[in-house]
């Protein structure tokens, strides 16, 4: 019984000691396998087991922030999530009488005990996540406030509003995702409890802008004693609002404005005339005339206008430009119209009605220019020959016979022309030639003219201008074109065939040769004969059918020899 009380007695100081050891010295003042909040605290000190639940793992937990398509991700800590430690240290750390501590000791290996924390968000701190910055989950990016004019006044046209968070209902919601233990990222729709306003300025730029604008401004041009208000309903719509929210603008609509101030002054100025070409006695190409002109304004005006409502002056003077339709010396001279390049002359008898109207065309087309890629068509320049114009009645061919009308002749002029384009290389539109062959022309290289149809028309295929010169004496037409030589051409060949069972067909071949690298290139052109009174398909002619024809190819039936 004694050796059964001393090993009762050995056991239980071996099991004190161990207690003593284990728990009192070497532990610390929280129990082993005692955790808070799931952090475990077990055998440490209060102060070291504050430290490692106030270090940020108790609010570390990611929570992503949600709204529309957009998110933000923080960590609960940042959304001002706190634990409140004091109580939950005290509980852990609060023993059992000291008779029940061993007991409790030898228990702590086989369980443990875990202590909620008590947690908190500081509301301020979540407010200012979201004011400094946290807001762009909302995607804010409103840009400058759009001004317009709405009955004459600056109008902001898309006020804009921010959504406001419930930061009551927000701080339940971050508190429950942070205290969640089930791992992973939280996430979090945002609740919204109204909408608040944005002043993005708009009320600024539109006082600026109506203290540029002011009462509107006097604008008069210098020499003229007209003097016009722009009130300020126009100047308001020049204006432009450009920039950004941090760095707003205000313009002037300078396309507008100039336009506004040119209609305004439409009667101002005077018209100008385009310089013409003469060629004097000795051959010499002269640039004769040129009048500018003017008209308001000049092409600075808009800035004239501005920089004076910047100053806050209510008066603008404006000076006129030149006419801007005029093309002037400077253009002229552009054409390189210095040399002939083509030149012809036919002859005819003397005192014969078709000579006035050879030499009435001559007088109309003389100083005609056909600018670089351009085309002359005597029947457009010209128009309908009337007596009115200076034209008598002629020798004309009708359906292959020969009649009078009034014009009549005036196809040697177009013939000699179409010889001094020939040789200048030129290239030709709608051209024809005489039903019959007349023998004061080149055979197969001459050309007829009747209104509408034929025409006789003129391509400048060079870069520079031609001038059409015609003179005539009592007894010929000379026709010269004057430009920078660019092409020359030149008959090398002509031949005949058969065209229906009575007509001619010839066709006369051109070499052209560039002068500026010697390249060459043949064309031809074509004439169509027939005889007196019968059509190609040997046929008679009925003088009374006016149809008229507009090609090359086929015989007129109206031609004015």
């Amino acid at each position: 019984m004694r050796n059964a009380l001393l090993a009762v007695a050995a056991v239980l100081v071996v099991f004190l000691a161990g207690w003593i050891v284990d728990d009192k010295l070497l532990g610390g003042d929280i129990s082993r396998n005692t955790s808070v909040a799931g952090v475990d605290v077990g055998r440490l000190d209060v102060g070291e087991a504050e430290e490692r639940l106030t270090d940020g793992r108790l609010t570390d937990r990611r929570i992503e922030l949600v709204s529309g398509g957009n998110s933000l991700t923080a960590s609960a800590g940042e959304l001002g999530v706190m634990v409140e430690t004091a109580d939950a240290l005290e509980a852990a750390s609060d023993r059992s009488m000291i008779l029940v501590q061993p007991f409790a000791w030898v228990g702590s290996f086989f369980s443990g005990d875990d202590i909620d924390a008590t947690y908190d968000l500081d509301v301020d701190q979540l407010a200012e996540f979201f004011a400094g910055g946290g807001e762009a989950v909302f995607d804010l990016d409103f840009g400058r406030p759009v001004i317009e004019v709405v009955d004459g006044q600056f109008v902001e046209m898309d006020t804009a509003a921010i959504p406001v968070v419930d930061l009551d209902e927000l701080r339940v919601l971050v508190l429950e995702a942070a205290q969640d233990t089930s791992g992973g990222v939280a996430r979090i729709e945002i609740p919204i409890g109204g909408q608040e306003q944005v002043d993005r300025g708009a009320d600024d730029l539109i006082a600026e802008a109506n203290e540029l604008v002011g009462d509107g401004v006097f604008v008069r041009v210098t020499g003229e004693r007209k003097r016009i208000l722009i009130p300020a309903e126009t100047l308001r719509n020049w204006i432009v609002f450009g920039g950004t929210v941090d760095d707003p603008t205000i313009t002037f609509n300078q396309t507008l404005a100039q336009a506004t101030v040119e209609t305004l002054f439409i009667d101002i100025g005077e018209d100008g005339t385009e310089p013409t070409f003469t060629v004097d006695g000795s051959g010499t190409v002269r640039i004769i005339g040129n009048s500018a002109g003017s008209e308001c304004c000049q092409l600075d005006s808009h800035e004239r206008i501005w920089a004076a409502m910047q100053r806050g002056e209510t008066e603008v003077e404006l000076s006129p430009r030149e006419d801007s339709d005029v093309r002037g010396i400077e253009w002229a001279e552009s054409l390189g119209i210095q040399e002939v390049v083509g030149e012809f002359t036919t002859n005819y008898a003397p005192g014969q009605s078709r000579v006035t109207n050879i030499q009435r065309i001559s007088d109309l087309t003389r100083g005609a220019i056909i600018e670089p890629g351009g085309e002359f068509s005597i029947n457009d320049f010209v128009g309908v020959r009337t007596r009115d114009k200076g034209f008598v009645s002629a020798g004309v061919i009708v359906n292959g016979v020969f009649n009078n009308s009034v014009g009549g002749g005036i196809s040697q002029y177009a013939t000699t022309l179409f010889n001094a384009a020939f040789f200048a290389g030129l290239d030709f539109g709608e051209y024809q030639s005489h039903s019959i062959y007349i023998s004061r022309y080149p055979y197969g290289r001459e050309a007829t003219v009747s209104h509408p149809h034929p025409d006789l028309e003129i391509i400048n295929n060079t870069p520079y201008g031609i001038l059409i010169w015609p003179t005539t004496t009592d007894t010929s037409i000379t026709v010269q074109l004057f430009s920078t030589k660019w092409v020359e051409g030149e008959q090398t060949g002509q031949t005949e065939g058969r065209q229906g069972s009575s007509c001619t067909r010839v066709t006369t071949e051109r070499t052209r040769t560039w002068v500026d690298d010697g390249r060459t290139e043949v064309d031809s052109v074509i004439a169509v004969y027939r005889p007196e009174g019968v059509r190609c398909d040997g046929s008679p002619s009925d003088p009374a059918d006016r149809t008229t024809t507009t090609t090359s190819t086929v015989p007129p039936s109206t031609t004015v020899p």
